[in-house]
């Protein structure tokens, strides 16, 4: 059908092209114009409604650009809205953004940490002084990470965890992940990689993804064994130097010098996360692995999530000699990851020593919590041992008898407390993110909670998604 009248309301303050907009808009949302009604020409539209052909066009323009219509060559404008469309379309222009209030939940799961244990303020001095210097904003970076900040990791690297390499071997990304998809796409050996069983889901979806076959390894106290990587045939092994074992240790001296032969031996590339590493404050701090290899076998990873604030999204690899090679030839086929404001705030920090006065902060604050924590749980929580994982931040019970442990999470969550499983044979509690007064308040409430679910055989009482 052709339109030969539009209505507009000059009564109406505003800008005449949008509430000629806003009036088609009407038609087609309420049904009055169907797809393939024709519109009025821009000439014939001007002078029925007395108003510029500009103000037609900039309507029309904008109507264009947001799929009411089509314009078709040399035949005019028409509806080209559905039904379907035009309900969504309406939904969208109708509906208010509201500022929900955050239900008030009890977090002890590791994604979270204490807010009060970064100084924002000090973060903040240094994204202004970035943001003030206008030639670091104009570009997008180098792909493979700031300068700048590959020259302040390198030095806080080697001091704090012994790692040595050049400043053209580490490649800065947003996560874990990004890094890993880019050490998948450069490697070319076999797609085999061997990792605990309990290991790193999100790095377990990248291997997958890349078409790898993951082999769980079994392993002791002090971590995977050797034993069992002989059994198979493996390109690359995944280890958290940092929390490694059933006890969840750095790794020890011996075992290290038994993969260190292994990976030379067998030709393996060893992925080593370095999980804050330098975050100790019940046991001894020993050095990363990479700083041990002699055989050009080891790519170093590491995160400052925990140190800073999960919401800095900034990784970092320390790739080997070989597939630093084959990066560089490819380097200019990426775009950079991490923002560049971010990392250049980042090598400020570093440079200006508050990493250091940082961690020495987490490690009294972590020291007393943790204590705390296995306190509490061992006065009260008599079903479950506890294992202190110290660089993670969080304590791991093993239920003393076999039990399905799912129904501890629901019953928890019913309660607005947030909980999660380690591999399915623990349960997994941090105690990063809560005063010290709120972690006691919140164990006695959960140890009174799982008491009546075994009292109810394990039942919870409601489903819970």
């Amino acid at each position: 059908m052709k339109i030969k009248t539009l209505v507009l309301d000059t009564s109406q303050t505003g800008r005449r092209y949008m509430q000629l907009y806003e009036s088609i808009c009407a038609d087609i949302l309420q049904g009055r114009m169907k797809k393939g009604d024709q519109l009025p020409s821009i000439r014939h539209a001007a002078k029925q409604l007395n108003i510029s052909r500009t103000t037609v066009e900039n309507a029309y323009q904008r109507l264009l650009i947001e799929g009411f219509i089509v314009a078709q060559p040399q035949r005019g404008y028409f509806v080209d809205a559905e039904a379907a469309q035009s309900d969504l379309r309406r939904e969208i222009m109708t509906s208010d953004i509201e500022k929900q209030a955050d239900e008030e939940w009890i977090d002890l799961r590791t994604s979270s940490i204490d807010a009060e244990a970064f100084d924002t303020g000090v973060w903040l001095h240094y994204i202004k002084l970035v943001l003030q210097n206008h030639t670091w904003l104009t570009s997008y970076g180098d792909s493979q990470g700031e300068y700048l900040l590959r020259k302040a990791l390198q030095k806080y690297s080697y001091a704090m965890r012994g790692v040595l390499c050049k400043e053209d071997q580490i490649v800065i990304g947003a996560n874990f992940q990004s890094l890993l998809y880019l050490i998948c796409s450069l490697y070319e050996g076999k797609k085999s990689i061997g990792m605990e069983k309990s290991g790193f889901i999100q790095a377990e979806q990248v291997f997958r993804d890349c078409g790898f076959t993951i082999v769980y390894l079994d392993h002791d106290e002090e971590g995977i064994c050797v034993s069992e990587c002989l059994k198979h045939e493996l390109g690359m092994l995944y280890i958290n130097s940092a929390s490694s074992g059933t006890q969840k240790r750095a790794l020890h001296s011996k075992r290290r010098s038994e993969l260190l032969a292994y990976i030379q031996q067998r030709d393996v590339i060893l992925l080593e996360d370095d999980h804050n590493g330098e975050l100790r404050y019940q046991t001894k701090l020993r050095p990363a692995m990479q700083g041990f290899d002699r055989s050009d076998h080891i790519i170093y990873m590491r995160s400052f999530s925990k140190l800073l604030l999960p919401s800095i999204r900034m990784s970092f690899m320390v790739l080997n000699e070989s597939l630093s090679l084959s990066y560089q030839r490819k380097k200019k086929n990426y775009h950079p990851s991490a923002s560049k404001l971010e990392q250049l705030a980042l090598a400020h920090y570093l440079i200006d020593g508050h990493m250091d006065k940082q961690i020495r902060q987490l490690r009294k604050r972590y020291e007393v919590k943790s204590t705390l924590m296995l306190e509490l749980l061992s006065a009260h929580f008599s079903s479950f041992t506890a294992t202190l994982d110290e660089t993670a931040l969080q304590v791991l019970m093993y239920p003393r008898k076999q039990l399905p442990l799912m129904p501890y999470v629901e019953k928890a969550r019913e309660h607005h407390i947030f909980i999660q499983m380690y591999g399915k044979e623990a349960l997994s509690l941090s105690f990063a993110s809560l005063s010290a007064q709120r972690l006691t308040k919140t164990l006695l409430l959960l140890a009174k909670l799982w008491e009546d679910l075994e009292e109810t055989g394990g039942k919870t009482g409601k489903n819970v998604v």
